[in-house]
């Protein structure tokens, strides 16, 4: 209170006779103001602000539920939603710290364990974000972007031939998923096999939502395949002459046994 914090000052500063009179306890008005501050401090936001924040910008989220897994990093909705959060600001490692931690709590959360999962194959852990959503995945097998995710978490380590099975597994329930047809594309184009690719990634930049990477990708397979006039010509819609060039460039070096770099590959990878 104002007038209480202003009665303290003034004893402060006083002498004498005064020294008894400002000894005085705190009010009952006062100890309850006091509780009523510890008590909004530490608990944990009501429900409906819970439910508002979820409409603010990414960096906002972070902000609130970092705060809200401050108070208690039990609170396993907090921690949801902090490793969402930071997921969206681009605080994959964070991300997967939180989501780690949390699941000592709930073992079989399955939507901790994907966020686990793409927050590691995000950050480069590869190996562990293989085991992480092949985990998530038994948990919750409705999931097809946990499926994609490990796909692209296969081929970063080496496992084509399993990532290749993942994919062709997504387009058996979606046939017309573009970022499964892409990916199992360019997993094709990594085992040696760029005319195979070549089907997928055609019928990739067939779909309603292809863009620049399906088409990009499919120009990198044509010129693996030494057809660059097909390559220059699918990539003069998206990108300058300059850059076309220096994409083309880049394609002729690959088949140079010397200097192949399929290795620089990467899936997409659908959150």
């Amino acid at each position: 209170m104002v007038f209480h914090k202003l009665s303290r000052l003034f004893c402060a500063v006083s002498m004498g006779t005064l020294a008894a009179a400002c000894a005085t306890a705190p009010t009952a008005e006062e100890k309850a103001y006091e509780a009523k501050v510890k008590s909004e401090t530490i608990m944990p936001a009501s429900a409906d602000d819970r439910a508002l924040i979820k409409r603010q910008d990414p960096m906002t989220q972070a902000t609130f539920w970092g705060l809200e897994y401050e108070k208690n990093p039990g609170d396993v909705e907090a921690a949801t939603e902090f490793a969402k959060s930071l997921r969206a600001i681009g605080s994959d490692k964070r991300a997967a710290e939180i989501a780690s931690q949390t699941l000592s709590l709930d073992p079989g959360n399955a939507e901790l364990l994907t966020l686990l999962g793409k927050a590691l194959l995000k950050a480069g852990d590869m190996e562990n974000a293989v085991d992480a959503l092949r985990q998530a995945y038994a948990a919750n097998p409705e999931d097809l972007t946990v499926l994609g995710a490990l796909g692209v978490a296969y081929d970063q380590t080496g496992r084509h031939r399993e990532a290749q099975a993942t994919y062709r597994q997504i387009l058996q329930r979606n046939p017309a998923s573009t970022s499964s047809l892409s990916n199992l594309g360019l997993s094709l184009t990594l085992s040696g096999e760029p005319e195979a690719a070549e089907t997928f990634l055609r019928r990739a930049v067939e779909q309603p939502n292809a863009g620049v990477r399906e088409r990009q990708n499919l120009a990198m397979v044509l010129s693996l395949l030494g057809r660059f006039d097909e390559a220059r010509e699918l990539s003069a819609g998206d990108l300058p002459d300059s850059q076309v060039d220096k994409n083309i460039d880049y394609f002729r070096a690959m088949l140079t046994p010397s200097t192949r770099v399929y290795g620089q590959l990467r899936g997409s990878m659908d959150d």
